[in-house]
């Protein structure tokens, strides 16, 4: 996964940033190897589950696929992982919606997402809800990392108008939400496979330390 272009600085903190970004970037790629094998309208009235079952199933192949690039060989892909934690054992643990791993550095990084439908029924309030967003800004996901992910599941409408749904919602619930001084909701480049990504930086009172989530929308009508 490195890129001799991303570690031109010196200092540890400098190349952790810099390793950070090369794994972010690499994890929507994936998202988006997986993602443009999907049909669209196949899914414009499936369930969330259907639909995260299927995009596990096809970055999984993408990664297994003999002419995928040699860096996916250092990834890997987990569907409803159990969340550890000291008060909730066995079938008690919460489970995630997707967490794809790399194993080229230890403490492994791992990028978590939670997965929302965005359509009839499923507007916006969910997506940053309880059940949603704030499962990271609780600490309940992600706890020990610096960066979460949300996937919203478009399947009504245009992901350029649920995304301005979402930015004037966390703007208008900026202090609920934790939003930091200079981390509202903005348009960030990753790759064009997932054009719909964005970001927005929130603090967790109840965790002690702020996180970055990265949120990307997908179309499916």
């Amino acid at each position: 996964m490195r890129e001799s272009s991303d570690y031109q600085s010196s200092g540890e903190f400098v190349f952790s940033k810099a390793y950070e970004e090369v794994f972010i970037r690499r994890v929507h790629q994936l998202l988006g190897m997986g993602y443009v094998t999907m049909p669209s309208s196949d899914f414009s009235d499936a369930q969330e589950e259907d639909i995260t079952g299927e995009l596990v199933r096809a970055i999984d192949s993408a990664i297994g696929n003999a002419n995928a690039p040699t860096w996916t060989d250092l990834f890997s892909i987990h569907e409803e992982p159990r969340i550890h934690a000291p008060n909730r054992k066995g079938k008690r643990r919460r489970r995630l919606d997707i967490r794809i791993d790399s194993s080229e550095i230890r403490p492994r990084s791992r990028l978590s997402f939670e997965a929302k439908r965005l359509g009839p029924n499923h507007g916006v309030s969910k997506y940053l809800g309880t059940d949603g967003l704030q499962c990271f800004l609780e600490g309940r996901y992600a706890r020990d990392d610096s960066t979460g992910g949300m996937l919203g599941y478009v399947q009504e409408g245009t992901c350029k108008e649920w995304a301005q749904k979402i930015d004037t919602s966390i703007t208008k619930e900026s202090k609920k939400l934790y939003v930091t001084k200079t981390g509202s909701w903005r348009s960030i480049r990753i790759t064009g496979k997932v054009p719909f990504t964005y970001r927005s930086d929130h603090n967790r009172p109840k965790v002690g330390r702020p996180i970055e989530i990265y949120h990307t929308l997908l179309c499916f009508n």
